[in-house]
């Protein structure tokens, strides 16, 4: 007689993390759809390259704005409601979006949409913090991140194939939809405090960072802006190489070599697919320094330098006229090995200031922002005015290399805990230290 073994019931934690990868997905799709959709929205309404960079960087101006206010609201009110509220945002603004008139509406659309998702990120970053402990952060950064390049790599296709099938206003009203749904899952599912939640054991709670889960110590914004400036400069540097790809790889082939939507699409996505990789290997390879050395800021910074310099070797070919498949080949390389910085450089936001992660994912991810919104246009301006690209890769190609000088003032040896909890948080002296990196002796000296 066959005895079958119970079902091992998957963690809690695992779906909290596989609920945060399919918004990585969807968020991204909604983030980018726009930039394949360009080619039927330039047809229908008359704009030039430069008033689409303005379209472009309309999601980054709010994006950017409203970064660390929003992440500060995500620490203060939970990752469950901001969370919500964002995700309503960004559908209402994707819905929008199909049914723009102009010009003014597009801007308008994409708005709302920076607006609801400029605390997605560091908010869910903060999520992570509570339901992930800290040797497993980097991975978890990285497979969220590498949900949302796939987001990437899947947006050209799904966007082209729903502009064919319908329209691309039509394209829009799908989308929107689908993020409403995601909403309606965060809200029935996830919880801020892990012990609050019916599915998770004993065990896994153990094994989580319980200070983040009671602890709320008050933050001085100068002795926080001062340890994570680093960061935030390296994130810009991150930022400009990684829009640069989001925004304008479907037009660079589309002018270039003469595709149409779906050829276009086809190589795009198929360059954006070197960033799922890229991703989640690089938030593995950080942690698994990490765990060998027990030197975080060695884990982390090694990882980002390599992942700021490889990429210039294949963009190099970029600055003469390479065949279409060379170019393709060379530029999924670049993207491959430029998503490494991602994982890392998010799990330094979340090292650097456990205790107030959505606020320090916010301020680092502030760069980034920054970066969308003064490249898009910049770029636009570039090729209107020159008809070449060969400029604009020259400049992503000098900010690569300035991305690993900024990365060596990474300290994420030396965190930033607070001022000391507020008076409704009892931490015990086990849980405080909990939440802090593990550090070599050399590294803390």
């Amino acid at each position: 007689m066959l005895i079958c073994a119970p079902r091992k019931r998957i963690a809690a934690s695992t779906v909290v993390l596989a609920i945060l990868c399919a918004m990585s997905f969807v968020m991204y799709i909604d983030r980018t759809n726009i930039a394949t959709a360009a080619l039927a929205i330039r047809a229908e309404m008359g704009l030039s390259n430069s008033q689409m960079g303005l379209v472009f960087s309309a999601f980054a101006v709010v994006y950017a704005v409203a970064m660390i206010p929003g992440s500060w609201i995500g620490d203060r009110i939970g990752a469950h409601r901001m969370l919500a509220i964002c995700g309503v945002l960004w559908a209402t603004g994707t819905l929008l979006t199909g049914i723009a008139g102009g010009l003014f509406g597009l801007i308008m659309a994409r708005f709302i949409v920076g607006l609801g998702e400029s605390a997605i990120v560091p908010t869910s970053a903060k999520a992570l913090a509570v339901w992930m402990p800290p040797d497993r952060r980097g991975f978890a950064q990285g497979i969220t991140h590498s949900f949302a390049r796939l987001g990437n790599a899947s947006a050209p296709m799904v966007v082209a194939a729903l502009v064919v099938a319908t329209s691309w206003r039509m394209m829009f009203v799908v989308l929107g939809l689908v993020s409403l749904a995601w909403v309606v899952l965060w809200v029935w599912y996830y919880r801020d405090d892990p012990r609050k939640h019916s599915r998770v054991t004993s065990d896994e709670l153990a094994r989580l960072p319980t200070a983040a889960q009671g602890a709320r110590p008050r933050m001085r914004w100068a002795p926080l802006l001062r340890t994570l400036w680093p960061a935030t400069l390296v994130s810009f540097c991150h930022g400009w190489a990684l829009w640069f790809f989001l925004n304008w790889m479907p037009s660079y082939f589309a002018q270039n070599y003469h595709l149409d939507i779906k050829r276009s699409a086809i190589f795009s996505s198929a360059i954006f697919l070197g960033g799922v990789i890229g991703t989640t290997l690089g938030g593995v390879l950080s942690d698994m320094v990490l765990r060998r050395t027990k030197d975080v800021r060695r884990a982390r910074r090694s990882v980002i330098v390599f992942g700021f310099l490889s990429p210039v070797l294949f963009l190099v070919p970029m600055l003469s006229n390479p065949t279409l498949n060379m170019a393709a080949i060379c530029l999924g390389c670049a993207f491959f090995l430029s998503e490494l910085v991602t994982a890392p450089l998010w799990a330094v936001a979340m090292d650097l200031a456990p205790r107030h992660a959505a606020t320090s994912s916010g301020i680092m991810n502030t760069g980034l922002a920054i970066a969308a919104t003064v490249s898009a246009p910049i770029v636009g301006w570039v090729i209107d005015h020159t008809g070449s690209w060969h400029l604009v890769f020259a400049m992503s190609m000098s900010v690569l290399v300035l991305g690993p000088i900024a990365a060596c003032l990474i300290r994420p040896d030396r965190p930033y805990m607070g001022e000391g909890p507020g008076p409704d948080a009892k931490p015990k002296t086990d849980e405080l230290a909990s939440d802090a990196p593990p550090v070599a002796s050399a590294a803390a000296s």
